[in-house]
């Protein structure tokens, strides 16, 4: 086996596009990350439209996207929280995926700017998260959507934070949920695991994911009050869920450990691995025709579970 994957059409020239600067201090990464978010820029689709705002808190203000795609009348909404290993990852690098999420699922896409690590502690991030939810569905008549079919989705870190608030929302009595959407998402955090030592993601590396579990690990230790991990979590009454995977991804063993446990706790689950791909390979859409089918699968599976019932 080659320790070079071949990887799908397009996704080397989105690489090329998303490549920081080796050894960039974080706040300088970041910085950065947003300032050249135009290399992967998705184009606006005829008719969407895109509006920001807050979520206002105690304390604090949640900063959203708000992609409106074409189309009459009350739409479907999904509450998105995007990746970067909990550290990185904004609404402005991520607007590919939230743009295109929208366009394929027909639905209205609030993308989160959520408090990231280690500044903030998990707990503070995912309640920042369940209150973006909250308030998607209060605003669910000024934002033109349909309260009976809120979404949640999430890619890499954002996939855990996304199983974290509908966790909260089952036991709060918090919005009902329709369904999750999970791409390639980060279950666990256990650096031991098996795969990570045989990785061979050209974007996951093995440094990096021990990066990312060293940075939640430091900042949990920080919350009074822990969370459970998606993996050890109490799972059922969750709503179903559509869980993407890449083929190359360190992290596509806990995917299928996770989708086994969902179903064991009587969730509906949707599941497919994505051949030739890599971690993050949704925010190649503008590069790439095979990410687009894969965003696409997405969107009529999630067409799929939502279809009002007559």
């Amino acid at each position: 086996m080659s320790d070079n994957p071949r990887l799908a059409a397009g996704l080397a020239e989105y690489l090329s596009a998303v490549r920081g600067t080796p050894g960039s201090p974080l706040e300088t990464a970041r910085l950065l990350a947003d300032r050249d978010a135009h290399r992967i820029a998705y184009p606006t689709p005829a008719g969407m439209t895109v509006a920001n705002s807050f979520v206002v808190r105690a304390g604090d203000e949640v900063p959203v996207r708000i992609y409106r795609p074409a189309g009459e009348g009350v739409l479907p909404a999904i509450v998105y929280f995007h990746g970067g290993g909990f550290t990185t990852g904004s609404i402005e690098t991520y607007q590919p995926l939230a743009m295109a999420l929208a366009e394929a699922t027909g639905a209205v896409v609030i993308s989160v700017q959520y408090a990231r690590l280690p500044e903030a502690t998990p707990r503070v991030t995912v309640e920042q998260c369940y209150d973006a939810l909250a308030w998607t569905a209060r605003m669910a008549r000024a934002l033109a959507i349909d309260p009976e079919r809120i979404a949640i989705a999430g890619d890499s870190a954002g996939a855990f934070l996304a199983v974290q608030v509908a966790i909260l929302a089952r036991d709060r009595g918090g919005p009902k949920l329709v369904c999750q959407l999970l791409a390639y998402g980060m279950f666990d955090v256990d650096e031991g695991r098996a795969a990570y030592a045989a990785v061979r993601d050209p974007v996951l590396t093995q440094p990096l994911i021990r990066a990312i579990i060293a940075a939640y690990r430091s900042a949990d230790a920080r919350d009074p009050a822990p969370f459970e991990v998606p993996l050890r979590s109490d799972l059922a009454s969750l709503p179903p869920a559509i869980l993407l995977e890449a083929e190359y991804d360190a992290m596509v063993d806990e995917g299928r450990e996770f989708v086994e446990r969902l179903r064991a706790a009587g969730v509906h689950s949707e599941f497919r691995i994505a051949p030739n791909m890599c971690h993050g390979f949704l925010r190649a859409v503008r590069f790439s025709a095979p990410a687009r089918a894969e965003m696409r699968w997405l969107g009529d599976t999630f067409r799929t579970l939502t279809h009002p019932r007559n």
